[in-house]
């Protein structure tokens, strides 16, 4: 068995789905404010990010976290490509056949893929100095503290659970702007539509949006306000008509959740650019009314 040394912590598959007839995925800094093109498999990835180097003097894989990934994604990306051929041809209110077993599967994926970033290791990192009252950590303590954390079977079986039992509703996106996706691409909103977030994901009515492809996006509504409401359009393609200004309002949660990287399928990323000075202000205000999906951000 090959030692995988570059560890992807977006699927590759994921990736795919955002690169263009050549095959290439554009890609914007939002630190240094420059875009290029690339393969998937050169981002959203690290040298040994998953390595249990403490594995080693035991005698045991030290590539064992990111040698279970495979398995799961392999399973989502057959999953998300049935229902990508669904949505895109279905009207809307048709709802889509999720099997109890594959809605558990991709609930897994999608809390891992929420736990298992640089991004999620770099809070865990401030959170740990601050409840240490330390200057800082190491690199690798950070490493250790994220793994203990992807080890942690109830926390992550307590996300998944949340997501699996939240109203799920799709919605397409027809217009000419694409949705962006990130380094960090699942995104937490509060129930008002007013912030993203990346900590406080368990307030009440804070829901996931994930965007499954350029023209597909899922929302996960937890069933209280205002996924209560919503529950007849669970699994659903949403009967709100995407416009140009609410797939730029999804975008600026890709943006707002980057650790530094967003990508894009045709490097269109002028509204990303617009939106990057805003976060941490009120610039944008919040959404008033729209029952599946938000318009606004902020």
């Amino acid at each position: 068995m090959s030692d995988p040394k570059l560890h992807h912590f977006v699927p590759q598959f994921y990736l795919r789905r955002f690169t263009d007839a050549d095959g290439l995925l554009w890609v914007w800094n939002r630190d240094s404010d420059k875009a290029f093109r690339t393969n998937p498999t050169n981002v959203a990835a690290q040298n040994y990010f998953y390595l249990l180097a403490e594995l080693i003097p035991l005698g045991h894989d030290p590539l064992t976290m990111e040698r279970q990934f495979p398995q799961i994604e392999h399973e989502v990306a057959a999953i998300t490509e049935q229902w990508l051929h669904w949505l895109r041809l279905a009207d809307v209110y048709d709802q889509i056949e999720i099997p109890d077993i594959n809605r558990e599967i991709v609930a897994m994926f999608i809390a891992l893929q929420f736990l298992r970033t640089e991004d999620a290791r770099q809070i865990l990192g401030l959170m740990a100095e601050d409840a240490e009252a330390s200057a800082s950590i190491s690199e690798e303590e950070k490493r250790c503290i994220h793994t203990d954390l992807l080890w942690d079977e109830p926390i992550v079986k307590d996300l998944a659970k949340r997501i699996q039992d939240s109203v799920w509703v799709f919605a397409r996106n027809d217009t000419d702007v694409s949705f962006l996706t990130s380094d960090n691409p699942v995104a937490f909103r509060t129930a008002d539509n007013r912030r993203w977030v990346k900590v406080g994901f368990y307030s009440a009515g804070t829901y996931v949006v994930y965007p499954i492809a350029p023209d597909i996006i899922m929302y996960c509504y937890p069933r209280e306000s205002p996924g209560d409401q919503l529950i007849k359009f669970d699994r659903m393609l949403s009967p709100v008509q995407m416009t140009k200004e609410m797939v730029e309002s999804e975008n600026s949660g890709q943006v707002f959740m980057a650790s530094r990287f967003v990508f894009s399928l045709d490097g269109d990323f002028a509204y990303a650019r617009s939106f990057a000075p805003s976060i941490g202000t009120d610039l944008y205000g919040p959404d008033k009314e729209n029952p599946v999906g938000p318009k606004a951000s902020g």
